[in-house]
């Protein structure tokens, strides 16, 4: 298989400061693509950073450490001593790398197992990713899959139906506090997609009085325009945190904007009054401290892991189809990566092995009368590794011969001439 490495930590690796230190700012992303691209070795990269988990995933030349590569580039750049990343970091190569990768695609490696963020956010990371330029055949190939996994995840089990969202365990928090949201303003700092989620839970939730502040004036009035709220300056913030019973934060902001003293002046002007401060933000944007204020909550992106565990039993049964789909996934994925190591006829091998028979069975799907899903799902995955199976030995055979060019070559001829030329129609002759 192509030499491919993934690098990371996450939230049951590493404590949320860590995490926080190892985060990259979406804003420097680009730069940080070309220069993991830049490496010597690595042809191609993808950085995946998100409140819960950083990840690095490298296609490298055959023989190169890309592991070692990662875990120094990761150093560096986020300026952490090595030694605080040992023991808080894992390494995966190879077919490992590809299981992990689409385990975290399809939100079964997440704080909050079925969640739907995550793909979203994988999917940005990409999209960043092929516009620095650094994701090229392999990797597109490999996120391509990754997505399609994903969709058969969603599609073909109801793990999301048993999620609890980061956003949706916030507002659970508040209303075991305050019993009842109908009566709570509610301040939400950030216009992006957890904010979106975290008003529209609050919105489901009761809440009548919601204010959106966000360093972009527009996006903040769209969002509000678009729940009835109101959007607010943020350069007033401690106005408005003073007028709220509920604050969530949700923004890219490197900075703490509810610091400890902003949090004591704004306790005086309310009295005293109870206040929750609900941090799903990486890095932080309240200062933890605030929580030993009398009648401040403070909850972190960390304190929402026993709220999201609600579902968890209804989760399970779900969670084992996903990791059978996944299965499946990643062996078709790895086929089709170890045809790439010996070239496209071998590609063009498999794609002909598996439509032959998927042309026989499609004829005796015509035949025997429709099938329910299920069983058609089955009858497709077992001419699949049918499929597989025949063109196995054939792939061992041309990666056995991969010293002698002349063996290879004649390989590749005789299979071309078994399965690639012409091939019978149904009705028996050549098409």
């Amino acid at each position: 298989m192509l030499n491919l490495a993934l690098v990371g930590l996450n939230h049951r690796t590493a404590k949320l400061e860590l995490r926080e230190r190892a985060a990259f700012p979406p804003s420097d992303l680009p730069d940080v693509l070309r220069r993991l691209a830049a490496l010597p070795g690595i042809k191609e990269g993808l950085v995946i950073s998100t409140c819960n988990r950083v990840e690095m995933v490298a296609h490298a030349e055959p023989d190169v450490d890309a592991s070692e590569l990662l875990t120094g580039f990761l150093a560096r750049e986020r300026r952490i001593p090595r030694g605080e990343l040992e023991g808080r970091t894992y390494g995966l190569s190879g077919r490992h790398a590809v299981r992990h990768l689409f385990r975290v695609a399809s939100s079964l490696d997440s704080l909050v197992v079925g969640e739907p963020q995550i793909l979203g956010q994988i999917r940005s990371a990409y999209g960043i990713a092929v516009e620095a330029s650094s994701v090229r055949t392999y990797l597109n190939m490999l996120l391509q899959a990754a997505f399609r996994t994903a969709k058969r995840v969603r599609t073909e089990t109801n793990i999301g139906e048993y999620s609890v969202s980061v956003s949706s365990a916030a507002v659970d928090l508040a209303r075991k506090i305050f019993g009842t949201l109908d009566r709570c303003p509610v301040l939400v700092v950030g216009a992006g997609e957890m904010a979106e989620l975290a008003v529209r839970h609050l919105v489901a939730g009761g809440a009548k009085t919601v204010r959106v502040a966000n360093r972009s004036p527009e996006a903040g009035q769209r969002l509000a325009t678009e729940f009835s709220g109101q959007a607010v300056p943020l350069s007033d913030l401690a106005h408005w945190v003073a007028m709220s019973d509920i604050v969530l934060t949700s923004t890219g902001s490197p900075e703490i904007l509810v610091g400890r003293f902003m949090a004591q002046s704004v306790v005086r002007r309310r009295k005293y009054k109870p206040i929750v401060f609900i941090d799903i933000s990486v890095p932080r944007n309240v200062d933890p401290r605030v929580s030993e204020l009398d009648n401040v909550f403070c909850y972190d992106i960390d304190d929402l892991g026993a709220v999201a565990e609600a579902n968890r039993a209804e989760r399970k049964q779900e969670a084992a189809e996903a990791e059978r789909i996944i299965g499946q996934e990643v062996e078709a994925f790895c086929s089709r990566a170890q045809a790439q190591d010996i070239g496209p006829a071998i590609a063009e091998l498999q794609d002909r092995i598996e439509g032959i028979c998927r042309g026989e069975l499609q004829r005796y799907l015509r035949k025997s009368g429709p099938r329910n899903e299920k069983e058609t799902r089955e009858l497709e995955w077992m001419v699949s590794r049918i499929a597989g199976k025949i063109a196995h030995p054939l792939i061992t055979q041309l990666k056995a011969s991969h010293h002698d060019p002349d063996k290879q070559d004649a390989c590749l001829e005789t299979i071309r001439r078994m399965f690639v030329g012409d091939t019978p129609s149904e009705n028996g002759k050549s098409a």
